[in-house]
């Protein structure tokens, strides 16, 4: 018999659960972006799973092991436990598409240089979440920074896009993109959708 599906909300890391460090290699560089703590407490009392999906091509490019994205996710884990709050699955992708300075480059890791599924734009981790959480697209959510992160959820059938931008700033947004200038903010407007109807459906 099917399991009933349900609404996940899928997050993106730098930028939007985590302050944006270029290539980040240290672990005390990790902080919760305001806010964020308290809008995943949220999603956890609403029973919403929570999901990060996240590329980290730092490692293809021999910047630092795999080892530290996920010690980084033990200090992300650790940071929203003392919130009261937390996440129910961490993806990321690892791979960089090769060109030729990657391949010139000696600090590269050549077996990460490749195609993938995984990097977004590419809706292969949401689909993996979606997936391991018995997530139904159509309910569901992508929030992110950028571009690629919106580009990712439609792919993948996600019914919502929130885009974080900036104070000041604009980017595309369309019929199932809707921008805001927080995580916090993506998840007061997400959490709307089910006020009264007891689910996230449309």
């Amino acid at each position: 018999m099917t399991s009933k599906r349900r609404p996940v909300l899928l997050a993106d890391r730098d930028g939007t659960l985590i302050r944006d460090v270029p290539y980040l290699s240290r672990i005390d560089d990790v902080a919760l972006l305001p806010g964020v703590g308290e809008a995943i407490a949220r999603l956890n009392r609403a029973g919403v799973p929570v999901a990060i999906v996240t590329n980290q091509s730092g490692v293809a490019r021999g910047y630092f092991p795999e080892e530290f994205v996920l010690e980084t996710q033990v200090r992300i884990m650790e940071l929203l436990d003392d919130a009261g709050a937390r996440v129910d699955a961490f993806y990321y992708c690892p791979h960089l598409e090769p060109d030729e300075r990657t391949r010139r480059d000696p600090g590269s890791v050549p077996h990460l240089l490749r195609s993938c599924d995984c990097r977004k734009p590419a809706p292969g981790l949401l689909l993996r979440a979606l997936s391991d959480l018995s997530g139904d697209p159509a309910q569901s959510a992508i929030v992110g920074d950028a571009d690629r992160d919106m580009r990712a959820g439609e792919a993948a059938g996600c019914g919502w896009g929130y885009r974080i931008v900036p104070e000041g700033e604009t980017a595309a947004q369309g019929p199932r993109v809707t921008l805001v200038r927080s995580f916090f903010d993506a998840v007061e407007l997400y959490l709307k959708r089910s006020e009264g109807k007891g689910s996230l459906e449309r």
